[in-house]
């Protein structure tokens, strides 16, 4: 299964979704697909992928610097959007983008799913 084929069918099963991004810390998505029929919000959906890898360097290393362990998941819930990010090894995440009402625990569940499949791939 492609990065492409996997993330289609994640956003096929999150109620709500709007994109969805396999990501670099250092800013470069490595795939990215969008539910058709919110194309409008493309541009959106990467520049929130973007702004994340730099919150998720940040929160990596607040993690470490107070002892509370390695970061596997990230949720924010802001009035436009609520976003599940879950990290793929140390150099990587996978961040979904959901409408308001979206369904957050299939959301969660699915990126846990990916997280399965996609660490060998980027370890």
């Amino acid at each position: 299964m492609t990065f492409t084929e996997l993330l289609e069918r994640i956003l096929e099963r999150v109620e709500g979704s709007i994109g969805i991004v396999i990501m670099g810390l250092d800013g470069l998505a490595i795939e990215h697909v969008q539910v058709p029929s919110k194309i409008s919000l493309s541009e959106r959906v990467a520049l929130i992928a973007t702004s994340h890898a730099t919150l998720l360097r940040n929160t990596m290393r607040m993690a470490s610097d107070t002892g509370v362990g390695l970061l596997n998941e990230l949720t924010l819930m802001s009035d436009a959007f609520r976003l599940v990010v879950r990290l793929i090894g140390r150099e990587y995440f996978i961040i979904i983008v959901l409408d308001p009402d979206g369904n957050i625990g299939r959301a969660r569940f699915e990126l846990r799913k990916a997280h399965l499949l996609l660490e060998k791939e980027f370890i």
